[in-house]
């Protein structure tokens, strides 16, 4: 059995809006028919988290790069459908990494 995808959000403290996009990512993905693990966490922890997806507030992007194969940014994290978007784009971008999971 292969392991799923790992997708972390991640805010400032790790409590508004990485918990908010973590929902959102997890409507998204049953929506999509796609089983993952969603987390959400604080910007200083995610290097640890082993993240395969990365989302966090576009301001944050610099400080995280290279912590997970694809990193997203995201600056209106209430329009679902440019999430969805972002989301879709991050997995094909995995893909090319070999998935760990079905994508």
């Amino acid at each position: 059995m292969s392991e799923k995808i790992k997708i972390v959000t991640a805010c400032g403290v790790g409590m508004g809006s990485s918990l908010i996009l973590k929902m959102m990512i997890e409507d998204i993905l049953k929506e999509l028919g796609i089983s993952a693990i969603v987390e959400h966490s604080d910007i200083g922890s995610v290097k640890a988290t082993g993240a395969d997806i990365l989302v966090v507030q576009t301001f944050h992007k610099e400080k995280v790069e290279g912590d997970a194969k694809v990193v997203v940014a995201i600056d209106d994290f209430f329009n679902k459908e440019k999430l969805k978007e972002k989301i879709v784009n991050a997995l094909d971008e995995l893909r090319k990494f070999g998935n760990k999971g079905e994508v």
